[in-house]
């Protein structure tokens, strides 16, 4: 937002980035009952975009009935060749990668059929442990974590007191387990309006056991905010970066930046360093999950959309190729 922004454009403006909050006093409750299918995934034309070391390699939409499907803020990778997407309104799709063949994707409950509103449901972010196959998820508006056993069946649940204060709307979007077993939770919102300094928390292990974090800062540039987190290796983790843009309708740019998690300690900020900004050639929507797999061809990240269950927004999913990081990971080993 230019400083030089004329009274009333500014209040356009932010009556745009009012209606772009979830709804919470408006929403329904979340649909309950059996699981169901969905629509379909529809494949993309793409002509191999580029943004930094990422390049392009797959392009989907996914389709659902508008009453049940969206929102799509947490997305992981599952044995099997599967991915897990979950939204903001409790509800997942475990499905075969659209690259793959397999059985197609079902939409259900994820967690208790008892969360029956978006302050219990807001789920925004998913990390999960290789070698246990446990899951741990991080929800807004009750700043909480949960587990969940390789079966997904809530194992435990904690709410910090170190993240009660955190926005209702902007809290642990992004979230993640490191290869050490440390776990990693960012403040969406920064800590000043226009600022880029954010809360974030490191657990020494698993949080729901009760393990006491340790506060630091996270530097974010150029007016992004992080919406996902994901461990590369012992030393680096991706951050998933989301600006908006205002306009009619408004439009959300996307950047990926790296963390150096050895960095990491109380008291201290770690800046995030911009590897790539996602541009022309790149469906444009509002990216808030992502997901690593480690493929014959190389290593991937995948990315999916939040429609905020508007109208004019889309459920993308994307695969990139992340070039030389093959070549990378074999040096290191």
């Amino acid at each position: 937002m230019t400083v030089g922004m004329r009274p009333a454009r500014l209040v356009l403006a932010l009556i745009v980035a009012v209606g772009l909050l979830p709804p919470v006093w408006l929403r329904d409750p979340p649909a309950t009952g059996k699981p169901s299918r969905i629509g379909e995934i529809i494949a993309l034309e793409h002509r191999g975009a580029r943004a930094g070391p990422f390049v392009l390699t797959g392009a989907w939409r996914i389709d659902g009935d508008p009453k049940m499907f969206g929102g799509f803020s947490a997305l992981t990778a599952l044995p099997g060749d599967r991915l897990i997407a979950a939204s903001d309104g409790g509800k997942k799709i475990v499905f075969t990668r659209p690259d793959m063949e397999g059985p197609p994707p079902v939409l259900s409950p994820f967690g208790p059929e008892t969360d029956v509103n978006k302050i219990g449901a807001d789920l925004e972010s998913l990390t999960r442990d290789p070698e246990s196959g446990m899951l741990w998820a991080a929800y807004e508006f009750s700043q909480s974590i949960r587990r969940f056993t390789p079966e997904l069946v809530e194992d435990g649940a904690i709410r910090p007191a170190a993240m009660r204060d955190w926005g209702d709307n902007s809290g642990a979007e992004a979230f993640a387990r490191l290869p050490d077993g440390r776990f990693v939770a960012i403040e969406e919102g920064a800590t000043e309006f226009g600022g880029y300094s954010h809360r974030a928390l490191v657990f020494p292990s698993d949080p729901v056991a009760g393990e006491r974090p340790v506060a630091f800062r996270v530097g974010v540039p150029g007016g992004y905010r992080p919406v996902d987190l994901i461990a590369v290796d012992e030393d680096r983790a991706l951050v998933l970066l989301r600006e908006l843009e205002f306009g009619f309708p408004p439009r959300f740019a996307t950047a990926i930046g790296e963390l150096d998690t050895r960095s990491i300690a109380e008291g201290v900020r770690v800046d995030v360093t911009i590897v790539a900004r996602l541009g022309d050639g790149f469906p444009a929507d509002n990216y808030e999950g992502m997901a690593l797999t480690d493929d014959g061809d190389g290593r991937h990240l995948w990315l999916i959309s939040d429609d905020n269950l508007m109208s004019y927004q889309s459920t993308y999913l994307l695969k990139l190729r992340w070039n030389g990081e093959r070549a990378r990971q074999k040096a290191r080993e």
